[in-house]
């Protein structure tokens, strides 16, 4: 007896562990098609789930487990922490609320990641119930399993990812279940007693014919792929291209692999900094153009590892010692990077057990903890803007490119499709220029006054054939930051220059304070990209393509006046102007603010009158906010009741329907009473199958229960329904054997 219950205990894991390697397959192509990451967690949430199954754990206590375990997750992935907190929760709270309102407002793109994971868990749970009910009670699994298939090959088809080996996976997986589920059915139904040897007798050849089916299809010679996609096929591929074209959301992204396309406005801020002036945050570069947009060297990522307080091994050369400032960052999105101020040379703020390091190539800073990529919400820097000597600039030639070292070559990569006119073009407008700083401005100044401009709506994609820069420079001349910084870059590169593009962004908006630092608030609108050159004798050095944007000024005029007018390029002459416009604007705002200190008092009381009412607003705003707020949890809390109701109604049902019949005076009622039994029975899996006899399945379910109160009340059913005496049994011993295994059905 002991024997056969281990049997059947083995039989049922192994029924689960298929299911859990089938939704393996279904979780590794989402997880890596959509960079969700944490792959290993989910996996545990479906080892939650199935194992709350296998057990048959109560209702109440799996839900519990469950909900505390996607607590956990959204606090350790989104909250960076392994403990709970009140903070936390309500950011999560703050962030599903806000979430729920952004799909109600029809804003997809103001969807958290922490809602979306929410969704995916329920999701996740959902399909496992289903495959429970499934495996349970219908003893089959057809639907899951032709769906696991059409959805690797729609993948295999349609996106990047390789699902030749998946497929062949879960065909021996599927038709392994689907014949255990079978031989299971056979058993059950014939009323065969069970045992290992009659079991093995019909599994061997299953596994036998499985394992022959399988090595003679990766045996067979295989069809060549179709050299045209079918007229219907391509059309919707054709369609789907063009649902992906349309407008995007402008914001920090990690793939640059296709650019091109327009973008709608987006002010929803991604960080907030403090610094002693406004700049540029620089995130990261790329070196490998192909034509169609950035990439990054396949394979492994090298780093340099530091610490707090360590300085970072940059390429760009920090500023002097004198000028160090610090900054300070308080992230508003949950970006696993550091944003770098130019100049940087340490991050301070030692207080945990933080790491960083470095891409080497790319020059992405990470905080990490045991070699994970985390989240940093808040920290602090030091840096030192670097600055150029005007006098050194003009000293670099051409012919210090020929020193440069290997390394640099990266930086010189361009694609073989690169039409030749982007170097003509190049060589044109920078061939009465003797250095190659003046070359670079050269090109920008080309930007500013040769018909080029900016947009984020009229922005063209190029087709196959196009190459991505040579359309923007002779074909559209309308773009935004990718297109200017892209293009420079190329056509630095075509000179011999060394250049990469830089991604990050822009400088930020303003906001009054009364703090003496200046504090700055940086939306997704300031996603930006630009350029850095590599000058021999003076290194690296960033420059501004974009037209519209104010771009870097630290150049140190180091040249006599008489010189200047025959060395500094027009844009360089717009530098130099600018720098002059802020010195008066900045002598004026003197005389203005002593103005506006006499100018406060009488402001004062107005302001406090509008600060009076705009409070109540405020106050009004803030309470109809909290009551959203509280109807959207509300709303949350009995979606999750009922489901825990729907989930758990195995337990509850039997005492509703005792308490119905009560209510009732114990009529006897037995057709409902009978109807209402088969329906609990089906719920434990005990359903009546097709064909059988109403006195065949009652037999079966007192040999399950060791009783004969079911065959009791089928007789009392079917003379109610055939007969129109009296039933032979009594009501009361009627009643008693319908509450007995009422009862039962709990489990």
């Amino acid at each position: 007896m002991m024997d056969s219950k281990v049997l059947r205990w083995t039989g049922l894991i192994g029924l689960y562990l298929i299911i859990f390697l089938l939704l393996v397959e279904w979780l590794v192509p989402v997880v890596q098609l959509t960079n969700t990451g944490h792959l290993g967690l989910f996996l545990i949430f479906v080892l939650i789930c199935l194992g709350s199954n296998i057990i048959n754990l109560n209702g109440i206590m799996s839900f519990i487990i469950k909900i505390l375990y996607v607590i956990w997750f959204l606090m350790y992935v989104y909250m960076d922490t392994t403990v709970f907190s009140i903070e936390g929760l309500m950011k999560i709270t703050d962030e599903f609320v806000s979430s729920i309102q952004a799909l109600i407002d029809g804003n997809w793109a103001g969807v958290a990641d922490s809602f979306r994971s929410i969704l995916f868990f329920v999701l996740l749970w959902m399909t496992i119930y289903l495959i429970h009910h499934w495996l349970t009670v219908k003893h089959s699994v057809l639907y899951f399993f032709l769906t696991t298939i059409i959805f690797l090959s729609l993948l295999d088809t349609f996106t990047e990812y390789n699902a030749k080996f998946a497929i062949i996976r879960v065909m021996v997986l599927g038709i392994l279940l689907m014949g255990v589920l079978f031989i299971n059915r056979l058993f059950k139904n014939s009323q065969v007693k069970w045992k290992p040897k009659h079991y093995a007798m019909l599994l061997i050849p299953l596994i036998v014919m499985i394992i022959g089916s399988a090595a003679f299809a990766y045996t067979m010679p295989k069809k060549q792929a179709m050299v045209s996609v079918p007229k219907h096929l391509e059309n919707l591929m054709n369609w789907q291209n063009g649902q992906n074209a349309g407008i995007g959301k402008i914001g920090y992204v990690e793939d640059d692999s296709t650019l091109g396309g327009p973008f709608e406005k987006d002010n929803r801020p991604v960080f907030e900094a403090t610094a002693k002036e406004n700049q540029y945050w620089r995130v990261e570069t790329k070196n490998i153009y192909t034509g169609k947009g950035w990439e990054r060297k396949a394979g492994d990522i090298y780093v340099h590892t530091f610490d707090y307080g360590e300085e970072i091994p940059m390429t760009m050369k920090p500023g002097k010692k004198k000028n160090i400032d610090e900054a300070t960052i308080t992230l508003k999105k949950n970006y696993k990077f550091i944003l770098q101020p130019y100049g940087l040379k340490t991050i301070d703020q030692p207080n945990d057990e933080k790491t960083f390091y470095i891409e080497i190539d790319g020059e992405k800073i990470r905080p990490t903890i045991n070699e994970g990529k985390v989240l940093l919400p808040h920290y602090s820097m030091s840096y030192s803007t670097p600055e150029y000597s005007l006098k050194a600039l003009q000293r670099t030639r051409k012919s210090d490119l020929k020193k440069l070292p290997k390394g640099y070559k990266q930086y010189l990569q361009l694609p073989d499709s690169l039409p030749k006119r982007v170097k003509e073009l190049s060589v044109e407008i920078t061939k009465d220029e003797k250095n190659l700083y003046d070359k670079a401005n050269a090109i920008v100044s080309y930007f500013q006054y040769n018909g080029y401009k900016y947009s984020r709506t009229d922005v063209a994609i190029p087709s196959k054939k196009q190459d991505y820069v040579d359309q923007f420079l002779f074909d559209t001349k309308s773009g935004y930051c990718d297109n200017f910084s892209t293009s420079m870059v190329v056509m630095l590169r075509t000179l011999g220059i060394p250049a990469r593009w830089v991604k990050g962004f822009s400088e930020g908006n303003e906001v009054p304070s009364k703090d003496p630092t200046r504090h700055f608030v940086v939306t997704n609108n300031n996603a930006h990209s630009w350029v850095e050159a590599y000058f021999p004798g003076i290194g690296w050095m960033a420059f501004e393509p974009t037209i519209g944007f104010n771009g870097f000024d630290n150049v140190l005029n180091d040249v006599k006046d008489n010189q200047n007018e025959g060395t500094i390029n027009p844009k360089q002459k717009e530098n130099d102007k600018a720098r002059a416009e802020k010195k008066k604007k900045k002598k004026a705002e003197q005389k203005k603010k002593e103005k506006q200190e006499k100018e406060k008092a009488k402001k004062e009381e107005k302001k406090k009158q509008k600060q009076e009412k705009q409070k109540k607003q405020n106050q009004n705003q803030a309470t109809n906010h909290q009551v959203n707020k509280v109807m959207v949890i509300s709303v949350f809390i009995l979606i999750m009741l009922a489901i825990l109701f729907y989930l758990t109604r195995r337990k509850w049902m039997p005492k509703w329907l005792l308490m119905k019949y009560r209510l009732k005076g114990n009529h006897l009622q037995i057709d409902k009473r009978y109807a209402d039994l088969l329906k609990q029975l089906s719920l434990i899996g005990l359903t009546k199958a097709q064909g059988q006899t109403l006195g065949d399945f009652a037999k079966q379910i007192d040999s399950k229960f060791g009783t004969n109160h079911m065959s009791i009340l089928t007789q009392a059913y079917e003379e109610s329904l055939y007969s129109k005496e009296a039933p032979t049994s009594s009501k009361e011993k009627i009643i008693e054997c319908w509450k007995y295994l009422i009862n039962r059905t709990t489990g």
